[in-house]
């Protein structure tokens, strides 16, 4: 079966389109990272924060912290920052009060994350992050 020259354009169209997911997709993990550095976001799946896309796309990006998660659980709050070459994570778990370090390449994806942890968390950054999300939960109506 032959395409009619009549088609040709929008299937042209339609293969460049195509084309531009994976640099679409780019930018935003770009945006999203200069968002997130030296930044704490709260991990809310509805409405989806910052600190949840974060997360999912660590995780596209990482199998390990993938895996990691799956066992432990989501985070209640993610802390991120870039320095140097590496990026570091931590992963905070407010009711249990503990917090799990992770360390990458910033730039890179073929290292795989390192994570460290339970650590315990203070009570000053219990405090600080309980009331973080108590306030943010208030201001969408939870």
């Amino acid at each position: 079966m032959m395409f009619r020259p009549v088609l040709w354009p929008i299937f042209l169209l339609a293969i460049l389109l195509c084309q531009c997911a994976p640099y679409r997709a780019a930018w935003q993990l770009g945006w999203s990272n200069a968002d997130a550095e030296d930044s704490i976001m709260l991990v809310l799946t509805d409405p989806p924060s910052l600190g949840w896309k974060r997360i999912q796309q660590h995780s596209a990006l990482h199998p390990e912290f993938h895996s990691f998660l799956k066992q432990i659980g989501q985070p209640d709050c993610l802390a991120e920052s870039v320095q140097a070459d590496r990026r570091y994570i931590i992963l905070y778990y407010l009711e249990q009060r503990r917090a799990f370090s992770l360390r990458t390449a910033a730039r890179s994806v073929s290292e795989p994350m390192q994570v460290s942890g339970p650590y315990p968390i203070t009570d000053e950054e219990y405090a600080l992050l309980s009331s973080f999300q108590k306030k943010a939960l208030q201001g969408i109506g939870r």
